[in-house]
């Protein structure tokens, strides 16, 4: 068994945007995939992963272990700059 500490987002009520962030222990050989998202925050935009594990669970994680990052890139982990003024320019 190969246990790792990932940083979950727990949310406290179905479709509410606040999330506290807890520290679990995951066995990687019960991981089937980890996908990188964007996870919305009230005050802030993260970089973050999608983790599924065989169990069928489902979780949004903001931090990964450094090995799994290696693999899939460091640009993926921490907040996201976004200028304030962003709603006033033109989509393209």
């Amino acid at each position: 068994m190969k246990f790792r500490k990932f940083t979950i987002l727990n949310l406290k009520a179905a479709g509410s945007t606040n999330a506290e962030e807890v520290e679990v222990l995951f066995n990687l050989e019960h991981i089937i995939s980890i996908k990188p998202i964007r996870i919305s925050r009230p005050d802030k935009l993260l970089n973050g992963f999608w983790i599924r594990t065989t169990n069928g669970k489902k979780y949004h994680c903001s931090k990964i272990p450094d090995e799994l990052l290696e693999v899939i890139g460091e640009k993926y982990q921490g907040a996201i700059s976004i200028p304030l003024d962003t709603d006033e320019q033109p989509f393209q």
